[in-house]
């Protein structure tokens, strides 16, 4: 028994010191091969500030670093900070899995030379520091097929990429749609940030109401009459003033044809909220329903006439998108729910 342990220590050292040198000794030749160059990572993220990434159809979105940790979507809007997080991580921790493989060569470098995408990383220069081009994943998903360049000079060999301990492919990481890179934050106010909201029922405009801050007084209108309502729950009013802390829309409808989606937004809402706050500045939400496409039944077998999950919305008029009941329910309450009990 202690034989066998004593051998078993043996064998797992001996994998440890091969398994080292063959790490080093892979390492060492990627650095010395002439033309190659394989040092995709780059160590401090912070000093990156600007990204460009563009695909080849010609679609392309540039990134820019903002005051504090915020991001700038093509100089516009605010980026989703998840995934500009998901996108430092890879930077960072970016590696070298294998070489590609002589059998796959040849269309690697073919793929990558007409679908890639190309990735410009930017620190504090105008022209960029590294330029990935990444392109498709390895036939089981645990790789992706990525090129370098510096200094305006590619390598001369693409590299199978990963990031260790990440199981999957890269590619989705760089999406080149400035629609996605845009921050889903509909409305994200303190309480006391908050002017007016706006809250109109196109089907029951009766229960259409408006809120007024002005300073430490708090009041609720009736939309019809423009009159103050006079019997209502204030303790109720200000527990939906704080709802308006976090509220995001679930993602942007890409993949529908600019008539269909003019057509939604000339049909007739279920609602619309607009919040403005105390800097005068407006956010706009028009919620439309979903016709039932899935066709779910209710227990006596009637069908409903709406997507039971998820309506569209239409933001600041700009933008239609997918927005989710589970998220919204809790704004979207009759004037009546604030009367006094």
């Amino acid at each position: 028994m202690k034989k066998n342990k004593t051998l078993l220590i043996v064998l797992v050292i001996l994998l440890a010191v091969a398994a080292y040198f063959f790490a080093t000794k892979n390492s060492n030749t990627l650095k010395t091969r002439e033309g190659v160059l394989s040092d995709f990572a780059i160590e401090d993220t912070t000093t990156i500030d600007k990204i460009f990434i563009g695909n080849s159809t010609g679609e392309n979105v540039t990134l820019t670093k903002g005051s504090g940790n915020d991001w700038i979507v093509d100089g516009k809007n605010k980026a989703r900070p998840e995934s500009i997080s998901i996108l430092m991580k890879t930077f960072a921790r970016i590696a070298v899995k294998s070489p590609v493989s002589s059998a796959a060569f040849k269309n690697v470098v073919t793929s990558i030379a007409t679908q890639s995408v190309k990735v410009e990383i930017y620190q504090g220069n105008d022209q960029p520091s590294k330029v990935y081009y990444v392109g498709e994943s390895t036939q089981n998903h645990q790789g992706t097929y990525m090129l370098l360049e510096k200094a305006g000079v590619k390598s001369t060999e693409p590299f199978v990429m990963y990031i260790p301990g990440f199981y999957g492919y890269l590619t989705t990481r760089f999406y080149s749609n400035p629609l996605e890179w845009r921050d889903a934050a509909v409305f994200k106010y303190l309480a006391g940030e908050i002017k007016e909201i706006k809250v109109d029922y196109f089907k029951k405009p009766e229960e259409s109401f408006t809120i007024k801050q002005n300073g430490l007084s708090t009041e609720l209108y009736n939309n019809q009459t423009s009159q103050l309502v006079e019997n209502f729950d204030s303790l109720t009013l200000k527990t939906y003033l704080s709802f308006f802390d976090k509220a995001y829309y679930e993602g942007v409808v890409l993949e529908m044809e600019q008539t269909k989606k003019d057509s939604i937004i000339a049909s007739e809402p279920y609602f619309s909220i607009r919040v403005t706050d105390i800097f005068g500045k407006e956010n706009k939400m028009v919620g439309y329903f979903i016709p039932n496409r899935n066709n779910p039944v209710s227990e006596d077998g009637t069908s409903y006439p709406y997507d039971l999950d998820r309506m569209y919305g239409y933001f600041n008029d700009e933008l239609l998108v997918y927005i989710q009941y589970n998220m919204f329910d809790k704004y979207l309450l009759p004037k009546s729910y604030f009367n006094k009990k």
